[in-house]
């Protein structure tokens, strides 16, 4: 039986659109981080882009991002029976406890490394492109992906699906156990901007749970030419951080079976009231329905706003409560988040988070995410009646067309302002935790979250005159060097000018001002 088990348990997670969606969001994210230059994950520096280093700095960092669609799948297998209220029914049958808590795990968890295998195919796609410079490429080699894939990727994986499987045994809720997927992520982030010190680096190599410290102390002085050729053997910190997490995950595993056989014998259901108890008064309340007579109510505008209004929260619930909304959500959030902490560093040094870098940051790293939940529910909630085949029902009813289209674009536009008011919220607790009390929120609402031609506008023409001040002033340091006839001035004046953005040109073209002078 519980192979049984988890083969339906997959067979569910792979019929699932949210797990088609976050596949060609992953594979795009590697294809275009392999393919282009303007796409980084990770940190991989002066290496091959299919070095086995870049490989395992993108496959690893993927990893964080895969944490909300895991937890869609595992968190979904206890809650989704108590929701539609088979759980009964099938504890009534000789179904082991452990072949259907284990069995819908395994199911589950397979379904995400079947989904997490896209990030390597991404990145074997991308490095075929024929544009891309050969130099920066390296002779293929499957065993680098499949060494990082197995040791490195699929542990993790591992431990942080029994973490919330865990989660959502005992709160048998998933808004609860996504709460705790961005408390866990928050906390992992500001654990890491604080142990990032180099006295901390074995530390760190045991206790991250995605194994990025582990690689990292092991790979942290090698060569580039190391990075291109080597795979670090499987042993040192690497073995014991992935030993470590995978004894936290059993044992996770073995708490949710303890939370699950406690609720299973009755402790949560009996404080639940039976089916066949009744109120005393429930007669007494049918005898009054029964004896008040049907009243025929009058068409009102009230009436037509208040029923505008129920649809429009109607949708609106069927969006927000979707898993693959709260996945490309959550993918975003945390994409903002590294954007934004490190959006204050300009030019090799650190200035103040004010709002214009931080509107920046959120452009460059969270716009598209608004965007693909538009294109994805527009389609959802249009053709969900059809799905779900209500839609002669609701097209027998006398209510005009406009009555059902009107709810749907107001719910979405809803969603989409929640979307870009929640990366607002996280730009404000990034310049909180930098010591940045500045808040202008009104600009956010204006520059951001509205973003209409003029506004955004204002902000693309604040940074080119930045930058275009900046160039004119290493300019006018070249033109008082040749004067002088200082050659060092000169070459120094050069370097500098090469390291800073024209507007609407690129970086190189500084050099060509000062040549054509």
């Amino acid at each position: 039986m519980f192979k049984s088990v988890a083969a339906f348990e997959l067979r569910y997670q792979l019929k699932s659109p949210a797990f088609w969606v976050t596949f060609a969001i992953f594979l795009l994210l590697t294809f275009a981080a392999t393919a282009s230059d303007n796409v980084q994950i990770g940190s991989g520096g002066n290496v091959w882009k299919n070095s086995p280093y870049a490989i395992a700095q993108t496959l690893m960092v993927m990893t964080v991002f895969s944490v909300f669609i895991l937890t869609a799948f595992v968190a979904n297998v206890v809650v989704r029976d108590d929701e539609t209220g088979f759980g009964p029914i099938i504890h009534s049958t000789r179904l082991s406890r452990f072949d259907y808590l284990f069995g819908r795990f395994t199911g589950a968890f397979l379904a995400g490394c079947l989904l997490f295998l896209s990030a390597p195919l991404g990145m074997i796609v991308g490095a075929a492109m024929p544009w891309l410079d050969p130099e920066v490429l390296g002779p293929f080699n499957l065993w680098h992906y499949v060494y990082v894939y197995l040791l490195l990727c699929v542990p993790t994986l591992f431990v942080t699906g029994a973490g919330f499987f865990a989660i959502a045994t005992a709160t048998r809720s998933m808004m609860w156990t996504y709460v705790g997927v961005i408390v866990f992520l928050v906390l992992y982030l500001v654990a890491t901007g604080f142990l990032a010190r180099p006295e901390f680096i074995n530390t760190v190599a045991l206790v991250d749970p995605f194994g990025l410290g582990a690689y990292d102390q092991a790979t942290r002085y090698w060569t580039a030419a190391e990075r291109n050729t080597q795979i670090p053997a499987f042993a040192g910190y690497i073995l014991w951080n992935r030993a470590l997490w995978v004894g936290v995950a059993l044992a996770l595993l073995g708490l949710a079976w303890a939370i699950y056989s406690r609720a299973a014998t009755g402790s949560r259901m009996a404080a639940a009231k039976a089916p066949d108890q009744t109120d005393d008064d429930a007669p007494a309340v049918a005898a009054r329905a029964a004896a008040t007579p049907a009243v025929q109510a009058k068409p009102s505008g009230d009436a037509g706003w208040s029923q505008l209004w129920a649809l429009t929260r109607f949708d609106m619930a069927a969006a927000v409560r979707s898993p693959a909304f709260i996945v490309l959500l959550g993918i975003g959030f945390v994409n903002s988040l590294a954007s934004l902490w490190y959006a204050d560093e300009r030019y090799g040094n650190t200035i103040h988070p004010v709002t214009r870098i931080m509107i920046e940051a959120l452009q460059g790293a969270f716009t598209i995410i608004p965007l693909i939940i538009a294109i994805y529910y527009a389609g959802e909630l249009v053709w969900r009646d059809r799905d779900r085949r209500m839609h002669e029902i609701i097209d027998s009813t006398p209510a005009p067309d406009w009555a059902f289209v009107v709810p749907k674009i107001l719910s979405i536009s809803i969603v989409l302002f929640s979307t870009l008011a929640a990366s607002v919220f996280a730009a404000i607790v990034v310049q909180l935790l930098k010591g940045y009390l500045d808040l202008e929120v009104g600009k956010y609402l204006a520059w951001y979250v509205a973003a209409d031609d003029r506004e955004r506008g204002a902000v693309r023409g604040a940074r080119d005159l930045h930058a275009d001040a900046r160039v004119a002033q290493v300019l006018r340091l070249d033109a008082d060097a040749a004067v002088r006839g200082r050659p060092d001035n000169l070459r120094s004046a050069r370097l500098r000018a090469q390291s800073l953005p024209v507007r609407g040109q690129p970086r190189h073209t500084a050099l060509r001002h000062e040549r054509t002078g």
